[in-house]
């Protein structure tokens, strides 16, 4: 099995990287860009569909356990996503076991924003009933998305009824307007495009930042070509999320983790720009 937990030691901060499946995309149909200006630019990079992990973070300091994205491999094998024959890792709880970590530690669990592959590992099925699987953590949800979800939040059936609407129920959801300090030195930072209420995090200790970026980019191509987004967000917002990121992100010279690229990478300026350097 490809190793699905990898741990990035920081000084006092741990980064635990736990990819709970891989997925195969058509990457090229997503994307606003078009044909012309694809053959000029992308079309040696990327050719078929692209294969993308989803990635969970646990972040561990002193004193603090924060989850960031809490997702479940969910494809069925006729899935147009599923790539043949594959067998997923064993998942976010056994990672996070792996790591000693406790799902009754972590203290807070940060959804990026409302699409089902970032919050559907938040409950787990006991007993025939959905229940949080980080029950003393308090869940932060953008409310944009939490507003926009609203349909899905009230079919019994859903997703999203299976898992926010759990923890709405129980009191473990904290809905997110703008920017929101957690703690000293960690930060959610509100990075909308992907969706509305799109948030990511900032790390700050012992000198050295980093972030948890959700789906601010969804490979590394993006990150050459900030105009090149997929078709869903909104262009103009998304862009702006960008480049208050790339500003921050080249001057801190910080750690980017980003769900569905790899690598961990950092921003490096050239002489066409920005680009996402894996380190």
């Amino acid at each position: 099995m490809v190793e699905y937990i990898r741990t990035v030691q920081l000084d006092a901060v741990t980064v635990t990287v736990i990819n709970v499946g891989d997925i195969q995309v058509p990457y090229t149909e997503w994307l606003n860009v078009s044909p012309v200006e694809w053959s000029a630019h992308g079309a040696a990079k990327l050719t078929g569909p692209v294969c993308m992990p989803i990635q969970c973070f646990h972040i561990a300091l002193p004193g603090m356990s924060i989850l960031v994205d809490a997702s479940f491999y969910d494809f069925p094998h006729d899935h147009p996503w599923a790539i043949p024959h594959y067998q997923p890792p064993p998942g976010l709880l056994a990672g996070l076991a792996q790591a000693n970590v406790q799902p009754d530690e972590i203290a807070h669990v940060v959804i990026t924003h409302g699409h089902f592959d970032h919050y559907n590992g938040t409950t787990h099925q006991d007993r025939g009933h959905h229940t949080p699987c980080f029950p003393n953590a308090r869940h932060h949800f953008g409310r944009a998305d939490w507003d926009q979800l609203q349909p899905q939040l009230q079919d019994p059936n859903s997703e999203a009824s299976h898992t926010l609407a759990v923890l709405q129920r129980q009191g473990l959801l904290d809905l997110v307007e703008g920017d929101h300090d957690l703690s000293d030195g960690i930060q959610i930072i509100s990075a909308p495009g992907e969706t509305p209420g799109h948030q990511i995090v900032r790390i700050h200790a012992d000198e050295r930042t980093l972030y948890v970026l959700g789906d601010l980019y969804h490979h590394t191509i993006e990150v050459e070509h900030p105009m090149w987004m997929v078709k869903w967000n909104d262009v103009e917002a998304n862009y702006r999320s960008r480049q208050m990121l790339m500003k921050a992100a080249l001057g801190e010279h910080a750690l980017l983790f980003a769900t569905h690229i790899p690598t961990v990478g950092r921003l490096q300026q050239t002489d066409s720009g920005p680009i996402w350097e894996a380190v």
